[in-house]
């Protein structure tokens, strides 16, 4: 017989005797009355009795004849009972194994606010035993400014509103322990507050981190007040020195060329060294202010007519012998492109000894333009083609007199290209060089994009 009915049939048999009893004792009384009405009471009894104890008989012959039945039943109810009771310890402990076990503290109070239950994380995590939280109330673990806060929150307990929420707890030793409290509220048969279960997570170092960091934060925020300051400083300084002083050079550069028309020999000579000094420190307060131009945030590449720089920068150099084809492209850059061809025209005219003659070219290389710019000077040997680029190597073609190809590689870079330098004629340096450089060509982007470094201006490093 299946376990899940037997209580059913035992007590459905039960039920069977009980009614039989009842459905007879009836007929008889009803049968008495009928036939004897002017029955005496004790002749009443005495047929009570002997019909009670026939029904008893009867009654007791038919549970004999079920008697295994019924045990079967007892006993399979007995059973049933202690499977069910023993399977419910075990349910239990299992429960308050995972609880116990639990990373987070778990925590229980009634509707008087009162610790219930507590699990050995929760009480660790206040450095208490158990027994020393059981009983008390939750209250005694906030900090009083904290307390306004936790009646609101139980406030809303006691409404049976469940929630999550941040706050502290009182350690034992004073200090302030930080959890994520995550609370249920639990209710009686008629939806009235009983108390509440709730879990805690540890969260005191995400929370000394948060503060480390905004603090941290605060402290940037005034180094860049800080910083800004000094800049606003810095940028009068050098107003001061590529304006005022630049100035000022170029009066001095003006006078030394009278003075010079008016010299012969040792002093003509002496003169000129001079003019050449105030000609390389008006070069130098140039590198400044193009260098002050990189740093400043730019309004992003825009598409720049490469043949109008390009004739723009010759200009400057009436004297010299310069070929050129037109190069009639847009090209991605920004208002300090001029500066690229103004040092590497300037240095090859600078140095490419009398006579020089320099070639100006741009070709369309995969999306690119590759301008050339070549010289007949004497050129650049292999073990410097490098380091040419480099701050203050102390080399040939101006190498350590100034910033000028330095911060030509800076520009092209800030435009996205590259740049290097060849002989003019492969395997011949002696007979000049070749700068090349690329960039992008407008053609392939659409009108008006900016690149990725819009606002941004562009870093120059302090070394090589």
């Amino acid at each position: 017989m299946n376990q899940d009915i037997q209580p059913v049939n035992l007590y459905l048999t039960l039920g069977k005797i009980a009614v039989f009893v009842f459905v007879l004792m009836s007929i008889y009384q009803f049968i008495k009355d009928y036939l004897y009405p002017e029955i005496s009471l004790s002749e009443s009894h005495l047929h009570t009795v002997i019909f009670t104890t026939v029904l008893a008989v009867t009654a007791a012959y038919f549970a004999l004849r079920k008697r295994q039945a019924l045990l079967a039943m007892l006993v399979a109810e007995t059973n049933e009972r202690r499977v069910t009771g023993e399977a419910l310890q075990k349910s239990e402990e299992k429960f308050r194994s995972i609880v116990e076990m639990a990373n987070e503290g778990i925590l229980q109070i009634d509707r008087r606010q009162m610790i219930t239950y507590v699990n050995r994380t929760m009480a660790d995590m206040l450095s208490y035993s158990p027994g020393e939280l059981l009983g008390r109330p939750l209250a005694d673990f906030y900090f009083s400014e904290d307390l306004g806060a936790h009646r609101d929150r139980m406030a809303a307990k006691e409404q049976c509103l469940d929630g999550r929420y941040e706050c502290r707890l009182r350690h034992r030793d004073g200090s302030a322990r930080w959890v994520l409290v995550s609370v249920t509220a639990r209710k009686d048969g008629d939806g009235g507050f009983t108390g509440s279960f709730a879990m805690f997570t540890d969260i005191t170092e995400r929370k000394q981190a948060e503060e480390a960091l905004q603090r941290h934060t605060e402290d940037l925020a005034r180094l860049h007040q800080q910083l800004a300051s000094a800049n606003r400083e810095a940028n009068l300084y050098l107003d001061i020195l590529t304006h005022d002083i630049r100035n000022t050079e170029n009066v001095a550069n003006l006078y030394a060329e009278l003075l010079i028309e008016t010299l012969d020999g040792d002093e003509r000579a002496y003169v000129e060294k001079l003019q050449r000094s105030i000609k390389k420190s008006i070069e130098i307060l140039g590198n400044v202010s193009t260098i002050r131009r990189i740093h400043q945030p730019s309004g992003g590449h825009k598409h720049v007519d490469l043949d109008t720089v390009i004739r723009d920068e010759i200009a400057q150099f009436p004297e010299s012998t310069i070929h050129y084809d037109a190069a009639e492209r847009q090209v991605l850059a920004d208002d300090l492109l001029p500066e690229v061809f103004a040092n590497l025209i300037g240095n090859a005219v600078k140095f490419g000894g009398p006579g020089v003659e320099i070639t100006v070219r741009a070709e369309d290389e995969d999306g690119f333009v590759r301008v050339s710019i070549e010289d007949t000077g004497p050129g650049v040997p292999d073990d410097q083609k490098r380091e040419i680029f480099y701050r203050y190597e102390k080399r040939r073609r101006g190498v350590g007199e100034g910033l000028g190809l330095f911060l030509v590689q800076v520009l092209i870079e800030r435009y996205g290209g590259r740049i290097w330098v060849e002989d003019r004629i492969a395997g011949r340096p002696e007979e000049g060089a070749a700068f090349r450089f690329t960039l992008h060509n407008a053609a392939h982007d659409e009108p008006g994009v900016l690149t990725d470094d819009d606002a941004q201006g562009c870093s120059v490093p302090l070394t090589g």
